[in-house]
């Protein structure tokens, strides 16, 4: 029965972004997005496990698809890039996912050992917190 609803919510975020995408509607994006996010916390919350370890990869790509998502509505613009400049966004899409990837395992590490406790423990929380949030201001700011 999971895997059916795994299916129809799957199947609902593409038709979604399809749509959104042929009809040039950008609210298509994050409502993909988030119904991948919410079928993906339902199959956490049914399995019970304290931890997934494929979480961080699961981030990164739902990151790597909103982003691409919304590149591919800003290149129908009249409006042509410079040279070069598709490499360069394709190296800051890169590396922006890789960095989520990273701070998810941080984070994801970080609560394995918070079960110890501790000062270090705190500080390394902070620090990811500051990290997760400059990777989010780097990732919302408008090229010029």
């Amino acid at each position: 029965m999971l895997r059916i609803g795994n299916a129809a919510a799957g199947t609902f975020a593409v038709v979604v972004l399809a749509s959104g995408l042929l009809l040039r509607i950008p609210a298509a994006v994050p409502t993909a997005v988030l119904v991948v996010g919410v079928e993906y916390a339902a199959v956490l919350a049914v399995q019970g496990d304290a931890l997934d370890a494929r979480a961080p990869v699961f981030a990164a790509l739902l990151f790597a698809a909103a982003e691409l998502g919304y590149w591919s509505l800003e290149l129908r613009d009249a409006v042509a890039d410079e040279a070069g400049a598709y490499l360069r966004r394709v190296g800051l899409l890169a590396g922006l996912t890789l960095g989520a990837l990273a701070l998810g395992q941080l984070l994801l590490g970080v609560v394995d050992i918070s079960e110890r406790g501790g000062i270090a423990v705190e500080a390394i929380g902070v620090v990811a917190a500051v990290a997760a949030l400059a990777i989010v201001a780097l990732a919302s700011r408008r090229p010029t």
